[in-house]
């Protein structure tokens, strides 16, 4: 496809797409509540911190597509411990994509890469400990040293941005509906050297884990600069067993 050479009228002159990720929170204006304030509603709209406290383990299974599959549904599951290991896998034809994290170290494991298993450092280890933190909601303040509450919206939705910087961590930022205290979207960015690109995760579909009295999202679509990929949730198993072997580092797929 050739490059367009003419501009084009209806960018130039159209309404302006704002994109609520740039959101400078630091340059809001007063009014909006503490982070505290919107991690507990969170909270409160999962289920309420005692019957989140009860969970230790989440066991999920589902289809995963995305353009890695040329967007065939695959298989893919995830197990979570509490307070931050994770393991994902996903069921390629090409063999299965495995990606761990043990809580202080992380792994991909992947048949048909040229390194076939790849310790993660840097903003991607971050990354994997984000995202396995966020299955437990109650150490999502520990994950960053400072917090600061703005406005925005996603499309027609009013949210609250909590963004959350350390000293020598990218930001993250956390968008909560305003009305009904979830979390709709993740923002967080890997550095690499042209600059620092975002990675986004949009949450979706809360219901309530059968036996458990919590909600959880069943569906989640993650955007990255050159993919993205969507994850729908079939099954869901509060408190399963999970073997300290499953979050560890992965064997080498051959």
């Amino acid at each position: 496809m050739r490059p367009e050479g003419t501009p084009s009228l209806a960018i130039q002159y159209g309404t302006p797409i704002i994109d609520p990720n740039t959101t400078e929170v630091g340059r809001q204006a007063g009014g909006s509540p503490t982070a505290d304030q919107v991690f507990e509603k969170y909270v409160q709209a999962l289920g309420g911190a005692q019957r989140l406290a009860l969970i230790s383990s989440i066991v999920t299974k589902g289809m995963y597509n995305g353009y890695d599959t040329e967007f065939e549904d695959v298989p893919i599951e995830i197990y979570s411990k509490a307070p931050a290991q994770r393991a994902t896998v996903i069921h390629f034809r090409s063999g299965n994509s495995i990606t761990t994290y043990d809580g202080h170290s992380g792994w991909i494991s992947e048949a048909d890469k040229p390194v076939p298993l790849i310790e993660l450092t840097g903003d991607e280890l971050d990354g994997a400990r984000v995202d396995a933190a966020l299955f437990f909601p109650s150490g999502i303040k520990q994950l960053r040293t400072k917090w600061e509450v703005g406005s925005t919206a996603i499309e027609d939705r009013q949210v609250f941005v909590a963004e959350g910087t350390g000293a020598a961590q990218a930001p993250v930022k956390l968008f909560f509906d305003k009305t009904s205290g979830l979390l709709v979207r993740q923002v967080r960015y890997v550095r690499v050297p042209v600059g620092r690109v975002p990675v986004q995760i949009d949450y979706d579909e809360y219901r309530e884990v059968p036996g458990a009295g919590v909600k959880i999202p069943f569906r989640w679509t993650a955007t990255w600069t050159d993919g993205r990929s969507k994850t729908t949730l079939t099954d869901v198993q509060p408190n399963a067993a999970i073997d300290a072997s499953r979050v560890a580092k992965p064997p080498a797929t051959k």
